[in-house]
C-alpha cells in the first residue's frame, strides 16, 4: 500500500464518458508533423481535414516537452481516447512539477508490464486509463496508486474504467455484526481510490465498543490479508496515526499469559504505561533459547587489532579494512586447505593440501608483520596512549605557566622575603615538574606496553563459535558469535537476524509500500545493501549495538542514532514501542537507552547498552522487532526523514558577494546545490555510516561560496559547479568500499537528476 493524501473529488462533468471502459486501441503510427522552420514544436498534421477541436488538442500536446508522455498522448489521439479527454489531460500535465512529470513518464513506461510478461499487449489500455484519471484530477501519489492497482490485471479482455464515485455503488450490503461493519468501513476508508479517508478511519475505530476491537482487527485482516495495525502504520502518519493507534489500544484483552502483554494505551492517555519489573522478567523468561556448539574455527586476530587501534579513519592509507582484508583471506584459504587435508585419502592429495596450508601460513605471517607496522604507525590513536599523552601535555603546560608566572613575579627588596619567595617558587615548580615526570613515565609505560603487545601480536587465533536461536513472540531469530570483520572487537559479540520474513527482497517490498519517491527508495536500497536488512543486529564493533537496515547504533555513550530512532518511535507510536521494546525493560530517555532488569535494577547509558550487547535475549528482542512489518515501515520513514531529508534540508549560512561585489550573507540549504542522484546517495550514506554527511557538505559549501565570491541569490547558476566540489569533499570523507558499492548502483551524477 502507498500512503496517499486525500485529494478533492474531481469534477467529472469536465470529462465526457469518463467511466466508460477503455478497450485496447489499434496500433496506429504517431501522426506526422507539419514541416516548419520556425519551431520544432509545431502541431502535428495528419492526412485529411481535421476538426478544429482535434487540431487544437494536437497543438496542446505538441507544446509539451519531447518524451514518453507526449508520445503516449499523440497515440491516444489516434483513437484510444476522445480529443476532449486528451486535451484535459494535457492541460493538467502541463501544470505538473518536474518531479511529477518524471514520475508520470515512469508510470507510462511500466504500463503493461507484469511479473510474468513484459510488456503485455494491453499497455495502451493502461495508459489510456491513466490519462483519463489525470483528466479527472488525479496526480501525485493518487495517480501512482491507480497505476499499481491496474497493473497486473488480466490482459485485453479486462477493460479498465475510472469513476472515482463508482466505488460507493459497488459496495456490499452492510455486514451483519458491528465488528464486521467496522472492519468494512476501515477497508473502504483505506482503500478509497482517492486516498485514505482519515476521518472515516477515526469514526470506525472510535465508534465501536472497545470489547469488539479485537474482532474488528481480525475481520479486517481477513478482508485485506493485512494486519490492522500494519495498515494504520502504512496509511496514516503524525497526529492521525497517533489518534488511530490510541483508539485501537482501547481493545479489552484477555487475562495475561506468558509472555505478559504490555498494558494497552487508554484512548486519551499521554503515554503507554511502563511494564513492571516482575512482568519484564516473565516476558524475558518466556523467550525460548536454544544454542548449538559449532566448534572451533581459526580466525584472523581482529579482536586484538581493534583493542589496540579501536578507531578507523577513512583517510588513512590504507584504512583498517584494506590492511586487514589480506589476512582474513589467507586464514580462510588455510581453513579450506585444512578441510581438504582432512578429506584427503591419497598421499598426493595430502601433500597438495599440506602445501597449501604451508603457503597460507607464510602469507598469514607476512600479513601479520604488515599489520604490526600499521598498528605502530597509528599507535597515537590508542585511547590509553591518547589519555597519557594528554596528561603529559597538561602537566607540561602547568610547568610552563609557572615558569612564566615566576619570571614576571616582583622580587621583594627585603632579602629574607626574597629568599622566602624564591623557595616558595622552587617548591611549587618542583611539584609541577614531578607531576610532569610522573606523567611522562606513565606515558612511556603505556607506550612500551602497547609496543610489546604489537610485537607479540598473533595474526591467527582459535575462536569458539556458537549458534543461538531465540523465539520472541512467535518470531525466531538466529545469531552467531565469533564473527570476523576488520572491526570485530569481541569474539563473544553476536551477529544475526530473523530466520524468516526479512530477506533482502523484503527491503525493496517495504520501500515500495512506503510511498517515498523512487529516488529515495533507490538510495535506501543501496545503503541497505551495505548495512543489512530490517532485523539485522550486530554487537561486534564500536557501535555496541547496531540494528536495522540502516544499522543505527547505540554508540559509545548509549545515546547514538539507534537511541534517536527509539525516541522517535516512542513518541509517534507508543503502543508499538511498548510491544517491541518496553515490555522487555528496554526504554529510552533524553540521555540515552535505559534498561530495567527483572529484579528492578535500572541501568542507563553505557551500562544499559553493554548489557543489551552481551545478553542474547535482549539482542534477540531487537532482531524480532525488525521482522515486524509495522516496525519495518517505521525504519523506512525514519531513515527517509532523518538521513535523507535531514541532510538535504540542512541550513547553511554563507557569505558571498552580490552583483556589485559587496559581501552578502545568506542562508542556503544543501539541496539547493546537491541535486544529482549520486551526490544525494553519498551525502545520505555518510550520514548513515558516520553521521557526518551534512557537516562535511556544509563546510565544503561555505568554503566554495567564500572562495569563489559567488552571489547566493544566483545559486542556480553556480550550483552545478559547487556540487562537484561538495561531492569531492563527501567522497574524501567516505570509505572507499562504500563508494565502490554506490558507484555500481546506477546513480546519475548529472545535476537535477534527483527527484523528490
Amino acid at each position: 500500500m502507498v500512503k496517499i493524501t486525500r485529494s478533492p473529488a474531481p469534477k467529472l462533468s469536465q470529462v465526457s464518458k469518463v467511466d466508460v471502459p477503455v478497450t485496447k486501441a489499434p496500433a496506429v503510427a504517431t501522426p506526422s508533423r507539419a514541416p516548419s522552420s520556425a519551431s520544432s514544436m509545431a502541431a502535428p498534421v495528419a492526412a485529411g481535414t481535421k476538426a478544429p477541436a482535434q487540431q487544437k488538442v494536437e497543438q496542446q500536446v505538441a507544446a509539451l516537452a519531447e518524451g514518453p508522455t507526449r508520445q503516449a498522448l499523440l497515440q491516444m489521439l489516434s483513437g484510444a481516447l476522445p480529443a476532449p479527454v486528451v486535451g484535459l489531460a494535457t492541460q493538467a500535465i502541463a501544470g505538473f512539477s518536474p518531479a511529477q512529470q518524471k514520475e508520470l513518464s515512469t508510470l507510462l513506461s511500466k504500463a503493461g508490464v507484469s511479473a510474468k510478461a513484459s510488456p503485455r499487449a494491453d499497455a495502451g489500455a493502461e495508459r489510456a486509463f491513466l490519462f483519463k484519471a489525470i483528466a479527472s484530477g488525479a496526480q501525485g501519489a493518487t495517480l501512482k496508486r491507480l497505476a499499481e492497482q491496474i497493473r497486473g490485471r488480466p490482459p485485453t479482455n479486462q477493460a479498465f474504467s475510472f469513476n472515482p464515485m463508482s466505488a460507493m455503488a459497488s459496495k456490499r450490503a452492510a455486514p451483519a455484526s458491528p465488528a464486521e461493519a467496522a472492519a468494512a468501513k476501515l477497508k473502504a476508508a483505506m482503500d478509497d481510490i482517492w486516498g485514505t479517508d482519515e476521518a472515516a478511519v477515526h469514526a470506525a475505530l472510535e465508534g465501536v465498543d472497545p470489547a469488539l476491537l479485537t474482532q474488528v482487527a481480525e475481520r479486517y485482516e481477513k478482508l485485506t490479508s493485512t494486519p490492522l495495525r500494519e495498515a494504520l502504520n502504512l496509511e496514516l502518519e503524525g497526529p492521525d496515526l497517533q489518534r488511530a493507534l490510541a483508539a485501537l489500544g482501547r481493545a479489552v484483552s484477555a487475562a495475561p499469559t506468558a509472555p505478559v502483554q504490555a498494558p494497552v494505551k487508554a484512548a486519551k492517555a499521554a503515554a503507554v504505561a511502563s511494564t513492571p519489573a516482575p512482568d519484564i522478567q516473565k516476558n524475558l523468561d518466556a523467550l525460548q533459547v536454544s544454542s548449538r556448539d559449532e566448534g572451533v574455527i581459526k580466525r584472523g586476530n581482529a579482536v586484538e587489532l581493534n583493542d589496540i587501534i579501536p578507531i578507523n579513519v577513512a583517510q588513512w592509507d590504507p584504512p583498517k579494512a584494506h590492511i586487514y582484508a589480506p589476512l582474513k583471506k589467507a586464514v580462510e584459504a588455510r581453513n579450506k586447505a585444512q578441510e581438504a587435508l582432512a578429506k584427503a585419502t591419497t598421499e598426493p592429495a595430502k601433500k597438495a593440501a599440506q602445501a597449501k596450508i604451508d603457503a597460507a601460513d607464510q602469507q598469514i605471517t607476512s600479513q601479520g608483520e604488515k599489520l604490526k607496522a600499521w598498528m605502530k604507525e597509528h599507535l597515537a590513536t590508542n585511547p590509553s596512549l591518547m589519555k597519557a599523552n594528554e596528561a603529559v601535555k597538561l602537566a607540561g603546560a602547568q610547568v610552563a605557566a609557572l615558569e612564566k608566572k615566576h619570571a614576571k613575579a616582583k622580587v621583594p627588596t627585603d632579602a629574607k622575603a626574597a629568599e622566602t619567595l624564591k623557595q616558595s617558587q622552587k617548591d611549587e615548580l618542583d611539584a609541577a615538574r614531578a607531576k610532569l615526570t610522573q606523567a611522562q613515565t606513565h606515558q612511556q609505560t603505556v607506550k612500551d606496553g602497547l609496543l610489546t603487545r604489537i610485537a607479540g601480536y598473533t595474526p591467527m587465533v582459535d575462536v569458539q563459535q556458537t549458534r543461538t536461536d531465540v523465539t520472541v513472540d512467535g518470531t525466531t531469530v538466529r545469531m552467531r558469535d565469533g564473527r570476523e570483520t576488520a572491526y570485530t572487537n569481541s569474539w563473544k559479540a553476536v551477529d544475526g537476524g530473523a530466520t524468516s520474513g526479512d530477506a533482502a527482497a523484503n527491503v525493496d517490498t517495504q520501500l515500495e509500500k512506503s510511498g517515498i519517491s523512487e529516488d529515495r527508495q533507490k538510495i535506501l536500497a543501496s545503503i541497505s545493501g551495505l548495512e543489512g536488512t530490517f532485523s539485522k543486529v550486530n554487537t561486534w564493533d564500536t557501535g555496541r549495538v547496531s540494528w536495522g537496515f540502516a544499522q543505527w547504533t547505540l554508540g559509545k555513550s548509549g545515546n547514538g542514532t539507534l537511541a534517536e530512532f527509539m525516541r522517535d518511535l516512542k513518541k509517534t507510536d507508543p503502543a508499538q514501542y511498548e510491544k517491541s521494546f518496553g515490555k522487555y525493560g528496554i526504554d529510552i530517555d533524553a540521555k540515552g537507552v535505559v534498561l530495567t532488569r527483572g529484579d528492578g535494577t535500572v541501568l542507563r547509558g553505557v551500562d544499559a547498552a553493554e548489557e543489551i550487547r552481551t545478553d542474547v535475549k535482549l539482542s534477540a528482542v531487537f532482531m524480532a522487532a525488525g521482522a515486524d512489518p509495522a516496525m519495518q515501515q517505521a525504519q523506512v520513514r525514519f531513515a527517509s526523514a532523518g538521513k535523507i531529508s535531514g541532510a538535504r534540508n540542512r541550513s547553511v549560512s554563507v557569505v558571498g558577494k552580490d552583483a556589485e561585489g559587496q559581501p552578502v550573507k545568506a542562508k542556503l540549504q544543501l539541496k539547493d546545490v546537491i541535486t544529482s542522484e549520486y551526490a544525494n546517495a553519498i551525502l545520505s550514506d555518510l550520514e548513515v555510516n558516520a553521521g557526518s554527511g551534512g557537516r562535511v557538505a556544509e563546510a565544503a559549501l561555505k568554503k566554495y561560496v567564500k572562495d569563489k565570491g559567488v552571489d547566493p541569490a544566483k545559486v542556480e547558476e553556480w550550483g552545478p559547479d559547487a556540487q562537484k566540489v561538495v561531492l569531492a569533499a563527501l567522497e574524501h570523507a567516505s570509505r572507499s568500499e562504500r563508494l565502490t558499492h554506490h558507484g555500481k548502483a546506477g546513480f546519475s551524477k548529472e545535476p537535477d537528476t534527483f527527484v523528490d
